[in-house]
């Protein structure tokens, strides 16, 4: 896998816009990290041995301030664990913290209090552990772990960063799913993951148009009781409750993928905010004992980049011509107990199939992890999983967040999500650069184009034509004297 990385230093179509921060290479271990700022060309900097230590030359996106160190792209899932503070509920009930966080990775919990005969602590170490209570903690995860991944995003690797926990332990609140269109486009500094990756996702695209065509379109669906709703379509616009059919497909080229599903083109910050905003709108939520908006289906909220090298772009033998990637930005809805939600009909239902999907997606996680090398893996058994195929052991560098909360009397859940978020961290992807265009794309493609110059030059003629109406109602003629005689 090393030497994939090293040799996609290459293929970044999209420059950054911030400086990199990182240390001269390390023949032994590997890893280059480079200094400097990156750009058309700048790669990740990871090689395999001496490798590791020129690519680090290379440099990729990184933060700025030498107190964040970005955590090194590799085709195992990464894992960071999020500690949220105590909210209102838990004070109220006097609930103690449990969760102790000792950066940047470990988490430590006390043993189990009721009738457990394990007398000692737990230790889990992963990627990195943040105790988020403040924007400063914010501001690093998002350095740390998922900044590095969008720079693979904008050099044409899918990516995925998906939070998993317990109903009420912050999942919607650290991805920003719920972010307002003001939160998102506005210029003050936003706290969620999905807000500031799309503004540094624009902020990047910004610097990449003189020499690439760049394509970004959005889809937004929810799994709800195993069927998969398309979030950007009103069940009521067209006067009826039907949703269309939305099927889950593989093909070699596009991976899985959705069939039916509504893919919007956006141009500006303000345009993704919008249909977040909207999606969002049309989410199932509902209120319970443990959190008075609680999700009751999981959301994927998937951006798809197209990079296309343009014919005046100036000759480079080393600049890919073609990139597609896909970044999909996963809120999955909490585990549920129905005896501490205190759900009946409806809800109880929902929270029987959201536990139902969660499972199902552990057992994916645990199939693939199995070191007895057992070959089948459960991805059929739910549409959740289905969908996060490429994510899990597939094509994808993938980012497991994991939010728990630091109340006791919540301890025995959060040590799951824990063991759950150790076991992901074990997985190894199979990850490639997506540079090959279909024929049914490049047909799309050229189609696109060709309409976009005969409305260029329908627009040239319309102003041609103004221009000459114009002139000539400015024509004035003015009598000339013939000249005199000279004899």
């Amino acid at each position: 896998m090393g030497n994939c990385c090293c040799k996609s230093g290459a293929a970044g179509a999209i420059a950054a816009t911030q400086s990199d921060r990182g240390e001269g290479g390390n023949p032994s271990s590997g890893i280059g990290k480079g200094t400097g700022r990156s750009t058309l060309n700048g790669g990740s900097g990871v090689g395999n041995g001496k490798q590791g230590a020129s690519a680090g030359g290379a440099g990729g996106l990184g933060p700025t301030d030498p107190n964040y160190g970005a955590v090194e792209s590799t085709s195992s899932v990464k894992v960071a664990v999020v500690v949220r503070p105590l909210i209102d509920l838990e004070k109220a009930k006097k609930a103690k913290e449990c969760v102790q966080v000792e950066p940047p990775n470990k988490i430590k919990l006390p043993p189990l209090q009721l009738g457990s005969t394990n007398t000692e602590a737990y230790n889990f170490d992963y990627d990195r552990a943040y105790k988020l209570d403040s924007k400063e903690e914010s501001r690093r995860l998002f350095a740390e772990l998922v900044q590095p991944l969008l720079d693979r995003y904008l050099q044409g690797f899918n990516v995925t960063v998906f939070a998993y926990g317990q109903t009420g332990s912050g999942k919607t609140y650290t991805m920003g799913t719920a972010a307002s269109v003001k939160e998102v486009s506005g210029k003050g500094e936003s706290t969620g993951i999905i807000p500031r990756s799309i503004k540094s996702i624009f902020a990047a695209m910004q610097q990449s148009r003189a020499d690439y065509d760049v394509t970004m379109k959005v889809d937004f669906v929810e799994v709800y009781q195993d069927q998969v709703r398309d979030l950007l379509i009103n069940p009521n616009e067209d006067g009826t409750t039907r949703m269309p059919v939305i099927d889950i497909r593989e093909s070699p080229s596009q991976g899985i993928f959705l069939e039916g599903v509504r893919e919007v083109e956006v141009k500006t910050e303000t345009d993704i905010a919008q249909l977040l905003e909207a999606g969002n709108g049309h989410r199932a939520v509902a209120a319970h004992n443990l959190n008075d908006a609680s999700s009751r289906s999981h959301a994927i909220f998937t951006l798809t980049l197209e990079q296309r090298r343009k014919p005046t772009a100036p000759p480079d033998s080393k600049a890919p011509k073609f990139l597609k990637s896909k970044l999909h930005l996963v809120d999955l809805a909490g585990s549920e107990r129905a005896d501490d939600t205190g759900a009946t009909g409806k809800q109880l239902a929902e929270g029987i199939n959201i536990n139902k999907g969660l499972l199902a997606l552990g057992n994916v996680i645990s199939a693939l992890t199995d070191r007895k090398g057992r070959r089948h893996i459960p991805y059929r058994d739910s549409k959740l999983t289905r969908i996060l195929q490429d994510s899990l052991g597939g094509n994808s560098e993938t980012l497991m967040v994991a939010c728990v909360s630091p109340a006791q009397y919540n301890q025995e859940q959060t040590l799951s999500t824990l063991r759950y978020a150790s076991r992901a961290r074990s997985i190894q992807n199979s990850l490639r650069l997506n540079s090959k265009m279909s024929a049914e794309e490049e047909v799309l493609y050229l189609r696109k184009v060709l309409i976009e110059r005969e409305n260029e030059i329908a627009l040239l003629k319309e102003q041609l034509g103004a221009g000459a109406t114009k002139g000539n109602n400015n024509i004035r003629v003015t009598a000339v004297a013939p000249p005199s005689k000279a004899w």
